[in-house]
């Protein structure tokens, strides 16, 4: 399997974060939650994306609803195989990403979002079938308490870093971040932690299992 998000997205977030855990690495985006019922797992390369917090800011306002101007050079730089990384310092106040950012981004293959923040449409969101994780949700746009920061740029999220083109696996247990440069070592340790797994389930069901440390 040479597309390594597709070797990724073979395992489920738990075994990734075990073998983050014995190389010591700290990869889970702890505290955000898939917004469907029955989520996919996803795999893809990161697009780190921050906004600051600045209220009222002329620059970020437009009238009505639709997206405000931070997002617009997200929107516009997001591309197939994405997964959009939003550092929104973990508001809960205001929501960047919604149901007319999440139909573009699945027009153009981007494989999820997830947000530091809250999100809001979840309704919308749902109903598409796009992949959202988020710390909350929230029906207040978010132009009136965010401006851009950057794109493209490294971010830290719940004290985990995230660099460009780095991996990101999500499924309905939460959200693993594997660095670009150590993939291979992950991906070795995810299949012999997997094969230990399974056969463990195998002497258990067949009532054979003596010692947890012998397989």
């Amino acid at each position: 399997m040479h597309d390594p998000a597709a070797r990724l997205a073979h395992f489920p977030t738990s075994v990734i974060s075990d073998a983050l855990d014995e190389l010591g690495l700290r990869g889970v985006i702890a505290g955000v939650q898939a917004r469907r019922v029955g989520q996919a797992r996803i795999a893809g390369r990161a697009l780190p994306v921050r906004f600051v917090r600045k209220s009222n800011d002329p620059a970020a306002y437009r009238f009505g609803g639709g997206v405000g101007k931070p997002l617009e050079r997200v929107l516009a730089t997001m591309k197939d195989g994405d997964v959009v990384v939003m550092d929104l310092d973990g508001a809960t106040d205001a929501a960047a990403w919604g149901g007319l950012a999440s139909r573009i981004a699945q027009r153009r293959g981007v494989c999820g979002t997830v947000l530091w923040g809250a999100c809001r449409d979840v309704e919308e969101i749902r109903a598409l079938g796009y992949p959202v994780w988020s710390v909350a949700t929230c029906p207040r746009r978010s132009r009136n308490e965010f401006a851009f920061g950057s794109i493209n740029e490294p971010i830290t999220v719940a004290g985990v870093a995230v660099a460009a083109r780095d991996f990101v696996l999500a499924d309905e247990t939460g959200v693993v971040v594997v660095p670009q440069a150590r993939a291979d070592e992950v991906f070795a340790l995810a299949e012999r932690i997997a094969a230990q797994e399974e056969a463990l389930e195998a002497q258990i069901l067949a009532s054979t299992l003596t010692s947890w440390d012998d397989v």
